[in-house]
């Protein structure tokens, strides 16, 4: 399967289209399977989608005419990611014609029997019914597991994936087509929670570690797990090297996107004691000197004065901006407690002047808006200069926690003395639902810095400019007398000077001509 040959007829033309493609032995196997319910999951970079693409490729060579569904959980989703990755390997207009209307593509074969891709998004409920009503021969469902997912971008989006019952019905309609076309459906995308739908179906228990060899108990279904390996050759040099230092390695993100376990990735701990760096006297990391930090706060407030309930709370944080430790985060200062707006106003413009805070970031609701206008005018009437910004939340609890936890991990965010409040918080989270008013603050604050990288130093003789080069395009000061700004009035009379005219006759040379009266003809003459 290394390489395919793609001959096409379009108006009794016949071209040739040479595709070469180089499956792992996992993918291999899961193209060529003929099972009817296959499906392969994997972690980021494990060429998924691709491998969807050539096994409904292989399955229209096989059975030419057969109508396939690529089905995928939203339109923009299915535009930017599945349908991007079909069109690299088969292009419009060289494998076929998509037609943008009816959102199909009518790819030429041989024996001129063109294979049709369906592309439906399950996001638009005319999408859903045209599916439940066609007589499909094949169909694809990519990401069919929805929850958490990371986009190429880097972004981490909740996803609504394929419901249950959709996925039913979707079953119901393979090898409706007139013809002999077997029924077959397939699944590609990143491992899903082990109590998902998908888990039962094809009976698979990942096990304590994730990702348990599956035992594909049922005959008509057949499971495949790819790794980081698995394509490995195709991706740049560091790729996964890369990913472990962002996530960190052992985090929920590292352990799905990167190692691709099947885990339950809204329940897993984000944060662990063994991660926690301390910095100060008797620690490796110095304590920072507060004029090389960009520092900022942020501040998670609660309306209600219930001990039981969640607390306001705030966090200080600078981020060193030189040195050894360039782009690490310090933890300055935290606390939490049940106060009044007014009161939560006045605790965190106290922090401003205590540790000379720059911004201050709080979450955008109804609420924090409203926080935001007091801490506003309150900053006016003592004088204090202090940007607010308002940050909009992204997802739910534990995927803010889990977007920072591996800066935690790699001591690129480290914790000073006297912080145990916080750091009980980080460690108890999502078990204790009561801790998380102190990770939510610290969360706002440590995502709002930028990630910088190491300090830079030219390499002497290297230097763009040199001082005799910058002061030849130095501006030289002018050596001449200036000019007066003001002049004296003059009381000597004008003086016309030879060879020129008089000025009030030139005066007279541009004055306006009156045309001379011509008597008309036959007039009188009075005498």
């Amino acid at each position: 399967m290394s390489h395919s040959a793609l001959v096409t007829e379009d108006n009794g033309r016949v071209g040739r289209l040479d595709v070469t493609f180089q499956a792992a032995p996992v993918a291999q196997a899961f193209i060529a399977d003929p099972t009817k319910v296959t499906a392969l999951f994997g972690p980021l970079g494990s060429a998924k989608t691709t491998d969807g693409v050539f096994k409904g490729y292989f399955y229209g060579q096989r059975h030419p005419g057969a109508r396939i569904a690529v089905i995928r959980d939203t339109w923009p989703n299915l535009r930017d990611t599945t349908q991007k990755t079909f069109f690299e390997w088969f292009p419009e207009n060289v494998a076929g014609v998509y037609r943008r209307t009816e959102k199909t593509f009518r790819m030429w074969t041989a024996n001129g029997k063109p294979i049709e891709f369906i592309f439906r998004a399950m996001d638009d409920k005319a999408d859903i019914s045209n599916v439940l009503s066609l007589d499909l021969a094949a169909a694809w469902i990519d990401e069919p597991q929805g929850g958490l997912a990371l986009r190429p971008g880097g972004e981490v989006v909740r996803e609504p994936g394929i419901d249950h019952d959709l996925y039913l019905a979707i079953l119901g309609r393979l090898g409706r087509q007139a013809g002999d076309y077997p029924p077959m459906l397939w699944l590609t995308g990143n491992p899903p929670p082990r109590t998902h739908w998908i888990a039962r179906e094809f009976r698979y228990d990942p096990g304590q570690s994730g990702c348990a060899p599956p035992t594909n108990q049922r005959p008509d279904f057949r499971l495949y797990l790819a790794d980081r390996e698995t394509n490995r050759h195709h991706l740049r040099a560091g790729y996964y090297e890369d990913l472990e230092e962002w996530y960190g390695v052992g985090t929920p993100m590292h352990r799905r996107f990167v190692l691709g376990h099947w885990i339950e990735f809204g329940t897993e701990q984000p944060f662990r004691p063994d991660w926690i760096t301390y910095y100060g006297d008797g620690y490796d990391v110095p304590a920072p000197n507060l004029s090389e930090l960009d520092i900022a706060a942020g501040f998670d407030p609660a309306i209600s004065q219930k001990d039981t309930a969640a607390r306001s709370a705030l966090v200080v944080a600078g981020q060193m901006r030189r040195g050894l430790y360039r782009g690490v985060i310090f933890i300055l200062y935290a606390e939490a407690g049940h106060w009044s707006p007014y009161e939560q106003a006045d605790h965190i413009l106290k922090a401003v002047v205590r540790h000379k805070i720059r911004t201050v970031r709080i979450e955008d609701v109804a609420y924090q808006k409203a926080l935001a206008d007091i801490l506003d005018r309150e900053a006016q009437q003592r004088g204090i200069a202090v940007h607010i910004e308002v940050v909009r939340p992204d997802g739910d609890k534990v995927r803010r926690a889990n977007a920072w936890s591996g800066l935690v991990q790699t001591a690129r965010v480290v914790f000073g003395p006297g912080q145990k409040d916080l750091i009980d918080s980080l460690c108890a989270v999502p078990m204790d639902r009561m801790k998380w008013d102190l990770v939510d603050a610290a969360g706002i604050v440590v995502r709002g810095f930028a990630k910088l990288g190491s300090e830079k130093q030219t390499i002497p003789g290297q230097e763009r400019s040199t001082p005799t080069l910058a002061k030849s395009y130095a501006i030289r000061p002018r050596t001449t007398t200036p000019r007066p700004t003001t002049l004296a009035p003059s009381r000597t009379p004008m003086r016309v000077l030879p060879n020129r005219k008089d000025p009030r006759q030139r005066a007279i040379g541009y004055a306006v001509r009156r045309r001379p009266r011509v008597p008309s003809p036959g007039a009188g003459v009075l005498v």
